[in-house]
């Protein structure tokens, strides 16, 4: 038979098993420590750079959330009249996000670049910051490739294009229920104006034919 282990190497054993947990426990919490000391160092450094840079003239709102809220789909939290209060700014921040779909088609067809998916949501900066700005994909494609289209198209095929911009744009006011006053394709893509009529005068005589200065003095 064994005889049966002492007291004496008992204890050792539960003071060197007591010993090697409460040092596990140690290195972990110490490793936790320095993980939120990293990511206290560097991610709220840049969630705050974000949010200094973010325009807050949209009580918070952005991208989908604000198209939505724009859309009459209020999120929790927020009342129909502050919302009707964003109207105005919001016009604006639409009118530009047209513009700029609509830009970067034309730009993309003048480098030879091939057409494609314009970006949603789009960064949009104004003087307090900047905006993410959404539509839904299908106005935005059908913008970007109105601008697309228009830099090799002839006259008679700007008019379809026009049509196109215009049916896009008015369906994103519709939508968030604002008023299109003039349309888009009017400074977009203008149409040419009418030829005026020009008089061709002091025209040289012909050899049996008077001069109009001698017409006009008898």
């Amino acid at each position: 038979m064994q005889e049966p282990m002492t007291p004496i190497i008992l204890l050792t054993v539960l003071l060197g098993t007591a010993a090697t947990i409460i040092l596990l426990i140690y290195l972990i919490d110490r490793i936790n420590r320095l993980e939120r000391l990293t990511f206290s160092d560097a991610r709220p450094a840049a969630e705050q750079n974000a949010e200094s840079a973010a325009d807050n003239s949209f009580l918070g709102l952005s991208g989908q959330l604000l198209w939505d809220a724009m859309a009459g789909k209020s999120p929790e939290g927020f009342n129909e009249n502050d919302l009707i209060t964003l109207k105005p700014r919001y016009e604006r921040l639409l009118q530009t996000h047209i513009e700029r779909i609509f830009d970067e088609g034309v730009k993309d067809a003048r480098q030879g670049a091939k057409a494609k998916r314009p970006r949603i949501p789009l960064e949009i900066k104004t003087l307090r910051g900047s905006v993410n700005s959404w539509m839904p994909p299908q106005h935005a494609s059908a913008i970007y490739n109105a601008g697309f289209q228009s830099v090799n198209a002839a006259e008679p095929e700007l008019s379809v294009i026009r049509d196109g911009l215009d049916n896009a744009a008015n369906l994103l006011y519709s939508r968030t229920n604002l008023e299109l006053q003039t349309p888009f394709s009017s400074a977009l893509l203008p149409s040419p104006g009418p030829v005026e009529e020009t008089l061709l005068e002091d025209l040289p005589p012909l050899p049996d034919e008077p001069a109009a200065n001698e017409n006009s003095s008898k």
